[in-house]
This record gives structure tokens, sequence and C-alpha cells, in this order.
């Protein structure tokens, strides 16, 4: 009778082994099943991160191609201001030699009257003169 009980009993631990031995291989045929479903988000992960890296990448090179662009019109917009600058420069020298030519214009012409002055003395002087030594 001890003998039919431990008998039982190791029927019983065999029956609960086989169970928790099936338990074990449907979780791990579970476990399989997830896993590869794992792999397969992961493929697509990776493939999603590769398209976005290459958005990453082309959006990179046209922001490149467009800064490039805008160094090139600010060149640009810098040789047009010095042009600029250079042409008011020159406007301004060019002002500044017709003032002075304009001031030299009204000297001459005060020179020039005056001498026309002094010379309608000196006509005045030898007519005079003329007039004295035909008297005499």
């Amino acid at each position: 009778q001890k003998l039919n009980m431990e008998v039982a009993s190791e029927e019983a631990t065999n029956k609960k082994l086989v169970a928790d031995r099936q338990k074990l291989l449907g979780e791990l045929e579970a476990s399989g099943t997830t896993a590869d479903n794992l792999e397969n988000k992961l493929f697509s992960k990776e493939e999603a991160n590769k398209k976005l890296m290459q958005e990453i990448d082309s959006m990179k090179m046209e922001n490149d191609k467009q800064d490039k662009e805008l160094k090139a019109f600010l060149m640009q917009q810098t040789e047009q201001t010095n042009a600029i600058k250079a042409y008011d420069e020159k406007q301004t020298e060019l002002v500044g030699m017709l003032s002075k030519a304009e001031q030299d214009e009204a000297r001459i012409a005060k020179e020039l009257e005056a001498l026309i002055q002094q010379l309608a003395e000196a006509n005045e002087q030898e007519a005079h003169i003329v007039s004295e030594l035909a008297a005499k």
C-alpha cells in the first residue's frame, strides 16, 4: 500500500511535469511568434529609419544648396552696395569740384571786373593825356 501511494504520487508528479512541459512548449511557441513579430517590427523600423535618413540627407543637400544661393546673393548685394558707395563718393567729389569751380568762376569774374575797371580808368587817363597833348 505504501508502494502504491508512492507510485500514485510519482504518477501525479509525472502528470504535473507533463502538463508543465506542455504549458512551457505553448509559451515557447507563442514567444517564438512574438519574437518573429518583434523581428519584423524591428526590420520595418530599420527600413523607416533608412527612409528618414535619406529624407534628412536630401533636406541637408537642399539646405546646403539654398545656403550657397543665399551666400551668392549676399555677395552680389555687397558688391552692389560697394558700387553704390563708390558712386556716391565720386558724386560727392564731383559736387565738391563743381562747387570749387563755381567759386573760382565767381572770383575770376570779380577779378575780371576789377581789371575792366582798371582798363576803363587807364583809357580815361590815356584820353585825358591825349587831349592834353593835343591842346599843346
